[in-house]
């Protein structure tokens, strides 16, 4: 049993509607313009911490207001995103009550 098992286990455990990546994660914030994350850019050798505020999620490219001017990243220079707990909560929920005919 052990490590074998807890690795399959893990692989085959997600919690429905729950994103599995940053992109997804961002496009499942980006439903409420008032969402504010902090997020880790990894930028050359260094990290940057920036909270911000989510717009929109286009291709590659996250979208965020930084006081009147907006700032495109590409998501792979996303290390981490920092969320509220009520924030995705919230978003969490809405997304599994949404009707999926």
């Amino acid at each position: 049993m052990g490590k074998d098992y807890c690795k399959k286990e893990c692989k085959e455990f997600r919690i429905k509607n729950f994103p599995d990546d940053i992109r997804d994660l961002l496009c499942l914030l980006a439903k409420n313009d008032n969402n504010r994350v902090t997020i880790v850019l990894t930028i050359c050798e260094d990290c940057i911490l920036e909270d911000i505020c989510l717009v929109a999620v286009i291709g590659d490219l996250a979208v965020f207001r930084c006081h009147d001017k907006f700032k495109f990243v590409k998501i792979c220079c996303i290390c981490s995103v920092i969320v509220d707990c009520e924030t995705i909560l919230d978003e969490l929920l809405e997304s599994s009550n949404e009707c999926k005919c």
